[in-house]
């Protein structure tokens, strides 16, 4: 690059952090390898590179490299974290929890950035109630953060407590209201606990463009037509329906199984078919979009029919009920247990994403 020959170490991380934010990781390394060639002995590239790696999967590397910058800054509490999260992905998880505990050691526990870090690389791990330890150290660091807590309302969420996380979601947008991501869970637990006009009223305050919780769409789109008797084809429906598109640009045979199911449990089935032109979220090809068939039998029996009738029917049912598993924990938020027939399905119809007809 032009003129960065005279770039200090900080430009180069600084330029590298820039591409990191863009989802130009592997540019952001690039760039650090050659911040790194002319000043070996910069910590803060070597932390970068860390990050770096980690956002391409590259655990090893990613340690060698925290694990660098700590033989040069022992007490960096940057790279802690970094070699934390790497130990969590290697499987190493008492060593990633010292690393944890070393932060604190340090005296960072009123930090509110770095518990919110430790507590976000907790959450992603399922380390749910080591999760909440540090969320809790980032609420009473901050207890104006509504960063801090929703992160927490997300985790009791997890946990399967309901109730602490309508409270704590409710707390984060007192403190903003501006926060669309909580503002849509608390919209589906009221939806779930069967209040949907309280439901309705949060998702209505939502832009549009902030909808990227496709269910959220859906029930949105239903509380309309019930609430604000709009019709099916109402034009007051295109942004929503627009949307939709814009979420399932290209989805998956298994994506577009999800969709037809919630949006039948939704009971949106009507507007998918009577509104193809704008709901076209299957490419335009019938072929593409089978449905999910009416099925019967015992529960093992019919988790091995929707095995079959997936885009990978030489998997077995225990890799299709843990991908799909996966996938309805990504779309809803909703944990749905992937080592049983009978409470994989029963878990999935409460989800909402089928229905049972006994």
């Amino acid at each position: 690059m032009e003129g960065s020959r005279f770039w200090s170490s900080e430009e180069y991380d600084r330029q590298a952090q820039r591409l990191y934010e863009a989802g130009d990781y592997d540019g952001a390394l690039e760039m650090l390898r050659r911040g790194a060639a002319l000043y070996p002995r910069a910590v803060e590239l070597l932390v970068s590179m860390g990050y770096a790696q980690l956002a391409r999967e590259e655990y090893l590397w990613a340690r060698r490299s925290f694990a660098r910058a700590l033989e040069s800054e022992p007490d960096h509490e940057d790279a802690l974290v970094g070699l934390g999260e790497t130990r969590l992905k290697l499987g190493e998880r008492a060593r990633g929890f010292q690393c944890f505990e070393r932060v604190l050691d340090l005296g960072f526990g009123r930090d509110l950035d770095l518990m919110l870090s430790i507590g976000r690389v907790l959450f992603r791990e399922g380390l749910w109630e080591h999760a909440e330890r540090f969320f809790r150290r980032a609420v009473a660091a901050d207890e104006k953060s509504a960063d801090a807590a929703a992160d927490l309302a997300y985790t009791h969420h997890s946990r399967g407590d309901g109730v602490q996380a309508r409270l704590w979601l409710e707390r984060s947008l007192e403190l903003d209201q501006e926060n669309h991501e909580a503002r849509s869970m608390l919209a589906n637990l009221f939806y779930e606990g069967g209040e949907p006009e309280k439901a309705l009223e949060h998702l209505e305050r939502i832009p549009v463009d902030s909808l990227w919780d496709a269910v959220s769409v859906w029930r949105l789109v239903e509380l309309v037509r019930a609430y604000r008797e709009v019709s099916d084809g109402a034009r007051e429906l295109d942004p929503y329906l627009e949307r939709l598109d814009q979420l399932f640009v290209d989805p998956t045979p298994e994506d577009r199984i999800l969709l037809e199911v919630e949006l039948e449990a939704a009971g949106l089935d009507a507007i998918a078919a009577g509104s193809r032109d704008q709901l076209d979220l299957f490419g335009g090809d019938p072929a593409l979009a089978p449905g999910l068939p009416r099925m019967e039998g015992s529960w093992s029996g019919i988790v091995r029919a929707m095995c079959e009738s997936s885009a990978d029917p030489g998997q077995s049912v225990e890799e299709f009920m843990r991908e799909t598993a996966r996938r309805v924990r990504d779309l809803t938020g909703i944990e749905i247990p992937d080592d049983d027939p009978e409470a994989f399905l029963k878990a999935s119809a409460r989800a909402g994403v089928l229905h049972i007809d006994r």
